[in-house]
């Protein structure tokens, strides 16, 4: 965790609103939000059986992250993280690695494990899992994005861009070393080249990467662009010219807290408002398809991708 400057933690506490949420109505958000994961997690891997379809990664991730700050999940969770590294390892009828074709999936479940944990067995599975993600680096340094990533509602250049900032991300926050070092240094002269996106989840992976390199002045620039890119309900659009919803909210909120913004910023607690005050009755959020052709109405996919963010975002801004 960073410092940010001091303009930056400067709090408004005129710009609360006197009924401001309570970490307690966060940690309800968050608990009632885990038995949906569940159930639509469990179900995809046991109707679908896939882990390239960019769903059982978040769906980990945001279980784990809950389970490390005492929230109660399934204790079929390691069950469920050990398939998703079996499956992202194994080969399919065509002898190709399975996890090569869902790159941003493999770095999701990479986020999802216990770095403190000191098992032979997981420290050996993430190694496999990383060495994945230096497969198809493009001439340019970029890496093209997977599965039906390249059919979402904004430029595919913007989405292969983001898929290359995950992967740069992950691959430094697993350790840089003579195999992947070059591969990142030349990702980075691609992404420092590549315009700004228009999709929140762009500014919110652009910021974990400053943060991850320990760029103080990159880090406080997509810090302020970031907030001004919230709107006055308190959420971000996944597309910043979007509504609010779960999934940009949710990721804006825990790229925030990660730089290092005051957890009782009026950003963070506008956030958190903004995902209390919609999570429906079944534990999730309605979130609008991220493809072009679904973009107009609220997808299931889209719904859990939101739904696990909104979890990885309220998890990482509760008081620690």
């Amino acid at each position: 965790m960073f410092a940010i400057g001091s303009i930056l933690l400067t709090v408004s506490m005129a710009a609360l609103p006197e009924d401001q949420v309570t970490t307690t109505q966060v940690r309800e958000t968050i608990q009632r939000s885990i038995p949906y994961i569940e159930e639509k997690g469990l179900w995809w891997i046991e109707q679908k059986k896939c882990v390239t379809c960019h769903r059982v990664g978040t769906m980990v991730w945001s279980l784990g992250s809950a389970k490390l700050n005492g929230f109660q999940v399934s204790d079929k969770l390691d069950e469920w993280l050990q398939w998703a590294v079996d499956q992202s390892l194994s080969k399919n009828e065509k002898g190709t690695i399975v996890g090569l074709g869902n790159k941003e999936g493999v770095a999701q479940i990479l986020w999802s494990f216990d770095r403190t944990s000191v098992v032979p067995d997981q420290i050996e599975a993430r190694k496999k899992l990383a060495a994945l993600l230096l497969d198809g680096q493009q001439p340019d340094g970029s890496w093209k994005a997977g599965g039906q990533l390249p059919f979402q509602k904004r430029p595919a250049s913007e989405t292969n861009s983001v898929t290359t900032m995950w992967l740069i991300l992950t691959l430094l926050r697993e350790g840089t070393n003579k195999e992947n070092a070059q591969a990142v240094a030349q990702a980075m002269q691609y992404i420092k080249a590549s315009p700004p996106g228009k999709s929140t989840e762009w500014y919110v992976v652009r910021l974990l990467l400053a943060v991850q390199e320990k760029d103080s002045d990159l880090r406080d620039q997509m810090v302020s662009q970031l907030r001004s890119l919230q709107k006055p309900d308190g959420g971000w659009g996944w597309m910043v010219a979007d509504e609010s919803d779960a999934l940009g909210t949710g990721m804006a909120l825990y790229a925030l807290v990660v730089a290092g913004l005051d957890r009782q910023d009026a950003s963070v607690k506008g956030a958190q408002q903004f995902l209390v005050s919609t999570l429906r009755d079944d534990g999730s959020w309605p979130v609008r398809g991220t493809k072009e052709k679904k973009k107009a109405s609220i997808e299931e996919t889209a719904v859990f991708w939101g739904t696990t963010w909104a979890v990885i975002g309220l998890v990482e801004s509760l008081p620690q």
